[in-house]
């Protein structure tokens, strides 16, 4: 279980929906429900919120890679895009959100998502750029057009 606690944890602040914070104060709930818990012993042992997060960030993303965890990691990829989707109205918050997106949905071995987030990424490029005839706002809509159908059939 720790292994898919590490890749959930490393997963959202990856995403940004929970902060080092949460995850020290889950640890010191978790140890004491269970004082022998070795992740949240690992995280007590971190004094710092800057020490959780490198914590996390050098963990391999090879943790994702688990039938469980990939699983979870999927279920919060989808959870993050459906919260995110609508707070995302220009190029400098689009960028981002799609940059996480893209590692994650790669790290999970997510390829469908993947492609559809890349071939995103590109249209994105060649709009914002004048290399199509595109307007960013049309591309735009259909990214959010796909990938809400996207999500409507990965449920």
């Amino acid at each position: 279980m720790s292994d898919i606690e590490k890749a959930i944890f490393k997963a959202k602040l990856e995403l940004e929906t929970i902060t080092p914070e949460e995850i020290q104060r889950w640890a010191i709930e978790a140890l004491e429900k269970d004082p022998s818990n070795d992740l949240a012993l690992e995280i007590c042992f971190l004094s710092t919120p800057q020490q959780v997060t490198t914590y996390f960030n050098q963990l391999s993303r090879s943790l994702f890679n688990t039938g469980l965890t990939k699983e979870s990691v999927n279920n919060l990829l989808k959870d993050y895009i459906e919260k995110h989707l609508e707070l995302i109205k220009s190029q400098e918050l689009l960028f981002p959100f799609l940059q996480k997106l893209l590692a994650l949905s790669k790290a999970v071995e997510n390829e469908d998502l993947f492609e559809l987030l890349n071939y995103y990424d590109d249209q994105f490029y060649l709009s914002f750029e004048g290399y199509t005839l595109s307007e960013p706002d049309a591309v735009f809509k259909d990214f959010i057009n796909d990938l809400k159908d996207f999500l409507s059939t990965q449920s």
